[in-house]
């Protein structure tokens, strides 16, 4: 008996389908959270008073207080905003690192997969960014992210090694380049 496709096939392409799906749920659900909390900045006073104590000469652990004060008020904004509650935690923890380290989420885009374009203004906040992709931060983020939309385990693959690559690639002028350990 011939199939067309075959029935091995015919699982692939299903895998597939649910795969796009999966992922379409995914890019819309961070870019609804990305949203709420971009609103919050702009006009919640608790949200904006943080922000500009960041600004302020902040030690450390001023920062990671700020933070976990930032963390509560996005995780509130986006319960009450209906993302996913499974990925209410991590993205407001992301949110809110990503926050205080001047990162800004622009967008996810399909690539071979998922791809995630964050920006940073300086090569400290590059750094930052960094840290979180090698400490396993971000692996984690998006792990528990994908895996509520999917209900099942994926593997999620953060390229330190295409970001430690694009970071050896900045230069100041003549080539006089500074440690970036030393930010």
């Amino acid at each position: 008996m011939d199939m067309n496709p075959p029935i091995a096939q015919a699982a692939e392409v299903e895998q597939y389908f649910v795969a796009q799906a999966v992922e379409q749920q995914f890019m819309a659900e961070l870019s609804r959270a990305t949203g709420i909390v971009n609103r919050l900045k702009r006009t919640s006073r608790n949200v904006i008073r943080l922000m500009r104590r960041l600004r302020e000469n902040v030690n450390a652990d001023q920062r990671a207080l700020i933070e976990d004060q930032l963390t509560n008020e996005f995780e509130a904004a986006l319960y009450q905003g209906r993302v996913l509650m499974n990925m209410v935690p991590v993205l407001a923890l992301m949110l809110a690192r990503n926050t205080v380290d001047d990162i800004h989420f622009v967008v996810a885009r399909h690539g071979d997969s998922i791809v995630v374009y964050f920006m940073c203004k300086t090569v400290k906040t590059l750094y930052k960014l960094g840290q979180m992709i090698v400490s396993g931060f971000m692996h984690v983020v998006f792990a528990v992210s994908i895996e509520s939309v999917a209900r099942t385990t994926v593997d999620v693959y953060v390229r330190a090694d295409e970001f430690n690559l694009k970071l050896l690639c900045l230069s100041t002028p003549q080539d006089r380049g500074t440690s970036i350990g030393g930010l």
